[in-house]
């Protein structure tokens, strides 16, 4: 007879045999790490600068068991000597004490500005790779290591390019919209032209009246459920904004992204409170510190985090769900890689008030795109990306297609 101390006792071994054989089965395919606290270390820390049309750049993270984590720092801008300084902190440290390391570094490069620009950036690219080394230490995917799952796939919105001719159509613009229709996407947005006077942010008449038509021909050629934004980004004047959202108030418009400059709280607070257009902003803010007073003046409609941008997953994570308790929705900027998108997918897979995912995947010259990691079917379909339940972020370099597409001659993660 069993009593209840013996059943308890067995049924608890049993429960710890139970979580312990996926965790060693994961570990045994990256390569035999324990996945405790000590039992590993960060021996290296490098990166490869990637050609989407612009540079990004791959964060390669290295330990003395064998195991790596690959993630994305901010592109567009030299962050490559950034890392390899201040990764030099890391080295021989415990990648599972993740939040830790990244507030090691963030301190100690405060006067360097680790919570106010491109370095913020950086230490978002380490944060990722960490990210997926422990997911693939624990044998569990980045949005479990968030807090879990609200949703196993994302929904994506598509940055539609400018038209490659007949820029000064807006017949052509709209066709640009139904190709990303085409493609499946429920979601698209223009990135306007600028106008006449982008230096002192006044918009023209000509140049109001040509966005307008823009608008017009692209909402009466896509499906009436698709929803369709509009992005200045951050160069014009407060009064002629909201000159153009009063002439497009007819055609219901999903957003107006960064209408006046980032740090202008009360330009987007008046836009937002006289504009039927919601205003969607936040891609050039960094950090919470950055998103405090936009969130607690409920300055915009819908905040537009960027991962790779404001300090990783978990910042963005952050934000996310501090704008929530003001009831603004969260829309995840995005100019990545699939591994920099990859990781904002499952970070989006966790934060309650996730609306839609930017991707920026034209043809053309970016036709390598989705070839930079290993896939057997499409990256998305229908619209949505789903997100891996593969241990860490779920995605392997194509290293061939990436090594055709280095963006400078630093090599391959040398």
């Amino acid at each position: 007879m069993i009593d209840r101390r013996n059943f308890l006792r067995g049924s608890g071994m049993f429960a710890a045999a139970a979580i312990s054989q996926p965790l060693q089965a994961a570990s045994a395919m990256q390569g035999g790490a324990s996945p405790l606290p000590g039992s590993c270390k960060i021996t290296s820390i490098k990166t490869a600068a990637i050609d989407i049309k612009y540079k990004t750049h791959l964060v390669k993270i290295m330990t003395d068991s064998g195991v790596y984590g690959i993630g994305e720092a901010y592109p567009k801008a030299e962050v490559a000597d950034d890392i390899a300084e201040i990764s030099q902190k890391l080295i021989g440290r415990d990648p599972l004490n993740v939040e830790a390391l990244i507030w090691r570094l963030t301190e100690s490069f405060w006067s360097r500005g680790s919570r106010t620009g491109s370095l913020a950036g950086a230490i978002g690219g380490i944060e990722s790779a960490l990210y997926d080394l422990v997911g693939k230490l624990l044998g569990a995917p980045v949005y479990i290591l968030m807090g879990g799952a609200y949703r196993n796939k994302v929904m994506l919105y598509n940055d539609a390019d400018s038209p490659r001719e007949h820029r000064d159509d807006p017949k052509a613009w709209a066709a640009m919209a139904v190709e990303s229709e085409a493609r499946g996407f429920k979601a698209t947005k223009h990135s306007l032209p600028k106008g006449d006077s982008p230096v002192s942010g006044t918009i023209n008449p000509e140049t109001l009246r040509f966005w307008v038509k823009i608008m017009e021909e692209t909402r009466s050629a896509l499906k009436q459920d698709t929803l369709v934004g509009m992005d200045l980004h951050w160069k014009y004047q407060a009064v002629d904004v909201l000159r153009f959202t009063h002439a497009v108030r007819d055609l219901d418009i999903w957003f107006l992204e960064d209408p006046v400059q980032p740090e202008d709280i009360e330009g987007h607070l008046r836009i937002k409170e006289e504009s039927v257009v919601p205003i969607l902003t936040g891609e050039n803010l960094y950090h919470r510190q950055g998103f405090r007073e936009l969130i607690e003046k409920r300055a915009c409609d819908m905040v537009h985090v960027d991962a790779q941008k404001s300090g990783g997953l978990l910042e963005m994570k952050k934000i996310a769900d501090w704008a929530d308790l003001y009831s603004i929705p969260m829309v995840c900027h995005n100019g990545a890689t699939p591994v920099g998108t990859m990781g904002s997918a499952h970070a989006c897979a966790a934060i309650k008030s996730f609306v839609a995912l930017e991707v920026d995947t034209a043809e053309g010259e970016k036709a390598h795109w989705a070839d930079l990691i290993l896939h057997d079917g499409p990256l998305f379909e229908d619209g949505y990306m789903m997100v891996p339940n593969k241990p860490g972020i779920g995605v392997e370099l194509n290293e061939d297609v990436c090594k055709a597409h280095l963006a400078d001659d630093r090599g391959f993660f040398e």
